[in-house]
């Protein structure tokens, strides 16, 4: 009886392991958004000396990213700040794909480099790391709270809690690896910080560089890089306060001029017949008279640059100041809208100036541009010393599990 008792109960354990091991193996099973399960999600995409990016992290990142397009797009539009991305051409999708992937290798980059050049956090740094981990599982449990209360639920917080298991479950993550990719990241952003320190004092611009940096960066950020109408929005954002940095470069074919600009026609002509009756043309120029923003801050002594089709001012500036000599002064007009969008016409009391085509001179604009060399001839030694340590490490991506990589649902 005791052996058949045995019998029985080994049989019932079999059984419940074979169970055990059957619902484990439907859970490795199961697939997240991306279409992944547990083995395929783990592979990697590229490894970075022998550190892996799985597919799961590459695919969770570039769905981020790409779910919030809009809001990024309008920061590199408005604002400057990263890149913008046309996701609805191939193209533009091939390069977030790829600068997400780059993203990824280079926070291995910066921890593993961070390493080698004996870079160390403080205690007060490494507490910050784990603690922009949890910021963001805190951040990403409160948007979660908003929507589940503003879904009407009847038990917000057991609704939260079955969102929140929904969401690690189809990014395939759970929140302790939640934790470690947030926390992973906020490490390399701390390296990447020293890092840069770190070459910035090696590289020790000295003020007698400055003007040498200065000739390669204006050639190769202005005269190099011109497109028509650079200049004129250059003068706009000067004008408007937004820059302090004039265009540094001024094509060959341009010319100079000084514009008071007004609406009011027999105005316009009472102040030219004035100025050509020997008044000074600089007390209407700075005058509350003049309407045009750009001819009121221009420079006493160097005008506004003009090109035929790069101008702050209508073309009819250009077209009349062209056949005009140095020091002439004259009327032009152009058909406009007012601000509430009629038509109108606008007046140029437009005077022709001398001026200098070419380069500006480093002596020029060195109060305003010398930080932004010294930034600028670091970044560029940081960059060489980046790329040089990315040449001797052992980067390695799989193209076939990297094309397998789907956007979430």
């Amino acid at each position: 009886m005791k052996r058949q008792t045995k019998k029985i109960l080994l049989i019932a354990a079999v059984a419940l392991a074979i169970l055990v091991l059957a619902a484990g193996l439907i859970m490795l099973l199961r697939k997240d958004s991306f279409g992944d399960n547990y083995f395929t999600r783990n592979k990697a995409v590229a490894t970075v000396n022998g550190a892996k990016i799985t597919k799961n992290e590459y695919a969770a990142s570039l769905s981020n990213y790409y779910n919030n397009i809009d809001t990024y797009n309008m920061y590199a539009m408005y604002y400057g700040y990263g890149k913008y991305y046309d996701t609805s051409s191939e193209t533009g999708m091939r390069d977030l794909k790829k600068d997400i992937l780059n993203s990824l290798i280079e926070n291995e980059a910066f921890i593993q480099m961070g390493k080698e050049l004996g870079i160390t956090l403080t205690a007060e740094e490494q507490s910050a790391v784990a603690q922009s981990a949890k910021d963001a599982l805190a951040n990403l449990k409160d948007q979660i709270m908003e929507t589940a209360k503003s879904s009407g639920a009847q038990n917000p917080d057991t609704y939260a809690a079955t969102m929140l298991a929904n969401y690690f479950s189809n990014m395939g993550i759970n929140q302790k690896t939640f934790l470690q990719r947030n926390e992973h990241a906020a490490l390399a952003e701390a390296y990447a910080e020293k890092i840069h320190e770190h070459f910035n004092a090696e590289r020790n611009v000295t003020d007698g560089e400055l003007k040498d940096i200065y000739a390669e960066y204006a050639k190769t950020n202005y005269e190099d890089a011109y497109a028509e109408g650079s200049y004129a929005q250059n003068v706009s954002y000067l004008a408007a306060g937004y820059t302090d940095i004039p265009y540094l470069y001024i094509p060959e074919d341009f010319l100079f001029v000084h514009v008071i600009q007004l609406s009011d026609a027999e105005k316009a002509q009472d102040i030219l017949t004035k100025i050509q009756e020997g008044e000074d043309f600089e007390t209407y120029r700075t005058s509350d008279d003049n309407e045009s923003g750009v001819g009121k801050a221009a420079a006493a002594d160097k005008g506004t640059a003009i090109g035929e089709h790069d101008s702050p001012f209508d073309g009819s500036v250009y077209d009349l100041a062209k056949d005009m000599n140095v020091g002439d002064v004259e009327l032009a007009q152009a058909e406009t809208k007012d601000s509430d969008g009629n038509d109108a016409t606008a007046y140029f009391i437009v005077k022709r100036v001398e001026g200098t085509t070419g380069i500006v001179p480093y002596e020029e604009v060195k109060s305003v541009i010398d930080s932004t060399l010294k930034s600028y001839a670091e970044n560029n030694y940081y960059t060489e010393q980046m790329e040089a340590w990315r040449d001797k490490a052992n980067i390695v991506i799989d193209e076939d599990t990297l094309n397998a990589v789907a956007l979430g649902q």
